[in-house]
């Protein structure tokens, strides 16, 4: 199935940036970040996973707009599933 792996390789691409922001913020400030302090950490980060729109590839997908809201959703779903197993490991 073409999704699973897509979203497979997003998660492969981000595990490295969710587990920096886990490791740098617990540095910097000796504790996990909340949630909201995460995503807004992570937010930069998935504007540059995401591509410029007229870039983005999306099969089956023509107009722009929903190729972005496609592929926003993957990389947050990765970003969220990743957040979970650090706080998991922290914890």
């Amino acid at each position: 199935m073409m999704e699973s792996s897509d979203f497979d390789g997003i998660k492969r691409d981000i595990s490295l940036t969710v587990t920096g922001i886990f490791e740098d913020f617990e540095q910097e400030h000796n504790c996990l970040p909340t949630l909201e302090e995460f995503r807004k950490l992570f937010d930069g980060y998935a504007e540059q996973y995401i591509g410029p729109l007229d870039k983005l590839r999306v099969e089956g997908i023509t107009s722009q707009l929903e190729k972005r809201q496609a592929r926003e959703q993957k990389i947050w779903r990765a970003a969220s599933e990743l957040e979970a197993e650090q706080r998991a490991l922290r914890s």
